[in-house]
């Protein structure tokens, strides 16, 4: 499964856990043509470089894995940000998904939407094969 499949499928999943998030508004790498939602924040998920290896035996053990979600807030947004990343981050943390980078709310100039850009890393066991 790829870095952006496990987390908007978590994140999918768990809805009701997060705080401002509506269903359809969690996207993987764009945000989908259907979606003109204006009045919601809108999460799209994309995959960073690897981090380190750990290695053994010249096997592959373990991959650090990152994600980018970036935060799409309209421009009369009306809700609380801070707390609506935070409860992403607090929740993506339970299973071991941490931020390192909060790259804090700029205004797009194409279309004026307020975004916001968390960075978080995972460690991902690999899976053995023999051959």
């Amino acid at each position: 499964m790829t870095p952006v499949a496990k987390i908007v499928g978590l994140l999918s999943d768990n809805l009701d856990r997060l705080v401002g998030i509506v269903d359809n508004n969690i996207c993987a790498y764009k945000i989908d043509n259907e979606n003109v939602d204006n009045t919601n924040v809108i999460l799209v998920v994309s995959e960073d470089s690897d981090g380190q290896r750990n290695m053994g035996n010249d096997i592959i053990l373990s991959t650090i894995r990152r994600v980018s979600i970036m935060f799409y807030y309209p421009i009369n947004f009306e809700g609380d940000m801070d707390l609506i990343e935070k409860s992403v981050e607090s929740f993506l943390h339970g299973y071991g998904i941490r931020r390192y980078l909060n790259a804090g709310h700029v205004m797009t100039p194409d279309d004026e939407n307020i975004t916001n850009t968390l960075k978080f890393n995972y460690k991902e066991e690999e899976e053995t094969f023999n051959g």
